[in-house]
């Protein structure tokens, strides 16, 4: 799992580095967006054994690593949805989200994590610690270097029809987006009833099948 984590931040660090490459503007690259986190955070969560902190940790790249790359995909940023598949931006982005997607996955059917109700407060609760402090980079990066830092997107997303109406409901950054944990805490609830679901289905496939002879 460790190293399934390696190489997600690896395939990130270049992507990122490729791209300040063609455009020379390193401070939009930088790695502060959900995706970014739940990626750099699998590595300790893989290493952290039996800590008290692991299970949250691990609940959170499960459940956030999920949400958040296939909302990523499924509503890329302007300017990803009409790229072709094969250039290095779109390799870059769909890779990148889909490692992330794979090792969220793999905390779960590798047996390091196990779902559980807690899951349903304790990853939005993470969510909410990381974005405050990434808010305040995006204030601080707006009041120097990048008038346009939105990493969170905590300032809004034009384009996005559920921002833009969380920003209308709220329309003050950061706060507006708090619904929204809300909604992660929901999501985490129906992954958990498909997990336990797949659980019992697994059991009882196991009963189903005949009990092997003992070899002679």
């Amino acid at each position: 799992m460790a190293a399934l984590a390696g190489v997600t931040i690896v395939y990130m660090v270049l992507y990122k580095a490729g791209q300040v490459i063609q455009t020379g503007f390193l401070w939009d690259k930088l790695p502060l967006h959900a995706c970014n986190l739940a990626a750099v955070l699998a590595l300790p969560a893989a290493l952290a054994g039996n800590r008290g902190w692991a299970q949250p940790l691990r609940g959170f790249c499960f459940y956030g690593g999920v949400i958040f790359s296939l909302a990523a995909m499924a509503m890329p940023e302007q300017g990803y949805d009409a790229m072709p598949l094969l250039s290095v931006n779109a390799l870059g982005f769909y890779g990148f989200h889909g490692l992330v997607l794979a090792q969220s996955f793999c905390f779960a059917t590798w047996g390091l994590h196990r779902p559980a109700w807690r899951d349903l407060l304790s990853s939005p609760l993470i969510l909410t610690a990381l974005a405050l402090p990434v808010h305040g980079i995006n204030l601080l990066l707006r009041a120097t270097v990048y008038p346009q830092a939105n990493f969170f997107y905590t300032c809004g997303l034009a384009g996005n029809p559920v921002m833009e109406w969380l920003y209308g409901l709220i329309p003050v950054p950061f706060l507006f987006e708090l619904p929204l944990t809300l909604l992660m805490a929901l999501l985490c609830g129906v992954m958990l009833l498909l997990s336990r679901g797949m659980e019992g289905l697994c059991a009882f496939w196991a009963r189903l099948r005949p009990a092997r002879r003992p070899s002679r």
